[in-house]
């Protein structure tokens, strides 16, 4: 989980369900979850305000979070007494095919989840926070328009291949025997390389509909120039467009950033592992 952007939702008391003007029909499907789950004739009354939220589908897992955070706003405002760790998710409506947003949601720091067809939501196997100093260069081609979610997200995920078990052992072996020990002995070389092989090779996963371990050519020629200018931990944030560079310390990106990448071209945003959970306040 990163520090930034930010996802920001307040909740209020209301006559009616009041929605906010943006993200309107996902809140509106949350609400009637709500409904539904604690069995109101009408929908939860309260206003929603949606006061600080990311660009949409970057690959930064910001519809997960708006929906946590409208779901536990309702929750908490109404019916705080009934809320427990799978009330969320369930009205979110999230973590069905990966609980890593979710879990990320509530804990922060990074998350090593691994399916359990016995569960609702996949367990965390592992949770550990990042070095405060490593940072992250969140890079996102600006004129890059490709972008997958909803039901192009669904349809490409229908054409993939399943995976084998000896795949599913490749990449818990790199998670446990390198990713996670590098973070633990806060090595930032060893993680870098970890963190980009890990992603370009479940990136491969997704060849058969995205031609190759990235999606599409602005993406691609990023990871590589990166990668050409000695950049290590440098990979595909979700399906993208977003492109993830971590450096040793925030002097080191800022410094990089600055002599290398030309701005009018290219989005970019510096920021921390978040190893914290995400924060309630309430308001008399």
């Amino acid at each position: 989980m990163i520090e930034h952007p930010i996802t920001e939702v307040i909740a209020r008391r209301a006559d009616t369900f009041q929605g906010p003007a943006i993200a309107a029909e996902r809140v509106l499907g949350i609400a009637e979850r709500y409904r539904q789950r604690f069995h109101l004739d009408a929908l939860p009354a309260c206003q929603i305000e949606i006061v600080r939220r990311p660009p949409a589908h970057t690959g930064l897992g910001t519809g997960t979070q708006l929906a946590m955070a409208v779901a536990e706003a309702i929750s908490e405002l109404l019916n705080p007494s009934m809320v427990d760790e799978t009330t969320a998710f369930r009205i979110a409506d999230r973590g069905r095919r990966s609980a890593v947003g979710i879990h990320g949601y509530r804990h922060g720091g990074l998350i090593y989840e691994d399916a359990d067809n016995a569960a609702e939501l996949n367990p965390i196997r592992q949770r550990i926070d990042v070095p405060r100093q490593w940072c992250v260069a969140i890079l996102r081609p600006i004129q890059e328009t490709m972008t997958i979610s909803g039901d192009v997200e669904l349809d490409q995920f229908s054409k993939l291949p399943a995976t084998t078990s000896a795949q599913r052992d490749h990449f818990r072996d790199q998670i446990t025997s390198q990713l996670l020990p590098a973070i633990q002995n806060g090595d930032f070389d060893a993680f870098s390389e970890a963190v980009h092989r890990y992603n370009r090779d479940s990136g491969l996963l997704f060849e058969s509909v995205q031609n190759g371990p990235y999606n599409g050519t602005a993406v691609s020629s990023l990871v590589d120039f990166l990668r050409s200018n000695r950049v290590k931990g440098v990979g595909q944030s979700s399906w993208g467009p977003s492109v993830f560079a971590w450096f040793a310390t925030r002097e080191k990106a800022h410094q990089f950033v600055s002599n290398e990448i030309d701005e009018s071209k290219v989005h970019v945003l510096l920021t921390h592992a978040k190893n914290e959970p995400r924060q309630i306040e309430s308001t008399c």
